[in-house]
């Protein structure tokens, strides 16, 4: 993964997911701490776009913690991109490319999750 690819929205919402599973002492970084710390940004442009779907902000925050909370807890160690991430970030390139974006953004991130059907996040 290159983060120079991605929008600095999206290398924040990154960031803030890894700090998210740091917090939750989860070591493996997941598609649903990238919802999370993308549902968590007041500027970004996944909140506005969920409400005009009529997505309930709060529930589905509340229901992507429950998630992240489900997850193993480890003490110490090093926080890592799981292979669903990894791959959460393939998708949204070809995303990218697919539209002509010359960046990956947090609406192709947001995207991927979507397809992503073997998580939470996804469902």
């Amino acid at each position: 993964m290159r983060l120079d690819k991605f929008t600095l929205r999206a290398q924040e919402a990154i960031q803030a997911a890894i700090e998210l599973a740091e917090r939750n002492h989860n070591q493996q970084v997941e598609p649903e701490h990238l919802l999370a710390a993308m549902l968590e940004q007041p500027e970004g442009i996944v909140r506005p776009l969920l409400g005009k779907l009529a997505v309930n902000h709060t529930v589905l925050l509340n229901d992507v913690q429950a998630a992240i909370a489900r997850f193993p807890r480890v003490e110490g160690g090093q926080q890592y991109l799981s292979p669903r991430l990894n791959q959460l970030f393939t998708t949204a390139q070809k995303q990218a490319e697919k539209a002509k974006d010359e960046f990956v953004s947090t609406e192709h991130l947001l995207v991927a999750i979507v397809d992503d059907k073997d998580g939470d996040g996804g469902k």
